[in-house]
């Protein structure tokens, strides 16, 4: 018989009480390195990131990053005075521009290729959506490269991740104590200082939990698996999950059929039909009836996870504190 243990959590999932969450100085998926004694959320979020938290949320939500902690990078890093002009002459803020100025100019300019179909440039920085999408890729990978460690993920993001690894390896768990010298673990940087010692701490005091975190995570056997373009998200109470990013993962074929608008998955001699938009799903050509229709989402096709791994009979559970759906015992 399969577990049921997910059954009661995914009915409540959608919000995080906020006093238990941050009693504890909490990031909701953080795991790794202790962050006792560093404040979090002790200054008020500058207004002008208020009024940029649809962007936020959105691109938060997309890319598995609490929305807080990106607008809270994206403030630190442009320090809220970075400033672009409208089309009709008035002012906006240039968020996250310095990393994609000096050293990502390449990424930034595929990264706009592989979402939009066309290479952005320099100049494109200036523009919030593609900035704040761009950061919250870069942020998303880098909790992946350090698996959900947000102190690291936030550190290498200011560092650079080759400067950060070099000190981790030098320093072990006591990592963060050396963050001052990280001129030493440098290869022909022509400035005294690399980076800011306290940037962690920057972030964190300006990180107000103002909008509520859709995203959660996937474990495969422990490991986190990377999605592109569209994380799991938590709606009207259900986990959506990336159907291709998923369960390709677990060795099953994915495929889509465009003239009837279905996703078809196979695994294990099971075939299952989910029509767009549709509450009616077919497993063996048997119909089933869905709480919540797949749909696209980003270019992704979103599918409710009870149903899914129910149909393949696979076991999963979930972690509440971390936002993760762990499935264990899976050999692919």
């Amino acid at each position: 018989m399969l577990k049921r243990k997910i059954a009661a959590a995914l009915s409540a999932l959608c919000v995080m009480a906020s006093s238990a969450a941050f009693a504890s100085g909490a990031i909701p998926d953080h795991q790794g390195t202790s962050m006792e004694g560093i404040a979090i959320g002790t200054e008020s979020v500058n207004s002008y990131v208020k009024s940029y938290f649809d962007l936020f949320k959105k691109y938060g939500d997309q890319y598995g990053v609490d929305p807080n902690l990106l607008a809270s990078i994206c403030q630190q890093e442009s320090s809220g005075i970075n400033w672009s002009h409208r089309d009709d002459g008035s002012e906006m803020p240039a968020w996250g521009i310095m990393q994609i100025e000096y050293t990502l100019e390449e990424a930034f300019a595929q990264f706009g290729k592989d979402t939009t179909g066309v290479e952005w440039t320099l100049e494109d920085r200036l523009d919030p959506e593609k900035s704040i999408s761009f950061a919250a890729h870069l942020i998303s990978d880098s909790l992946i490269r350090y698996d959900c460690d947000y102190l690291k993920m936030i550190q290498g993001y200011n560092f650079g991740s080759t400067v950060l690894d070099r000190i981790i390896a030098a320093k072990g768990d006591d990592w963060m104590s050396e963050r001052a010298n990280a001129k030493n673990y440098v290869q022909n940087w022509p400035y005294n200082t690399y980076g800011d010692a306290q940037y962690i701490e920057h972030v964190l005091r300006y990180y107000k939990q103002y909008m509520v975190y859709s995203g959660a995570k996937v474990r495969i056997n422990g490991e986190l698996v990377k999605f592109e373009n569209q994380y799991p998200i938590i709606q009207d109470d259900r986990t959506l999950i990336p159907i291709r990013g998923l369960l390709e993962e677990l060795g099953a074929d994915v495929e889509w059929d465009h003239d009837n608008y279905n996703a078809i998955v196979e695994r294990d001699g099971v075939e299952v039909v989910l029509p767009i938009g549709s509450q009616t799903a077919y497993v063996n050509g048997e119909p089933v009836e869905l709480d919540v229709p797949a749909e696209l989402l980003n270019g992704r096709t979103m599918v409710p996870l009870r149903f899914i791994t129910d149909s393949f009979g696979i076991d999963i559970e979930w972690d509440q504190d971390t936002r993760t759906v762990n499935i264990d015992n899976i050999f692919v």
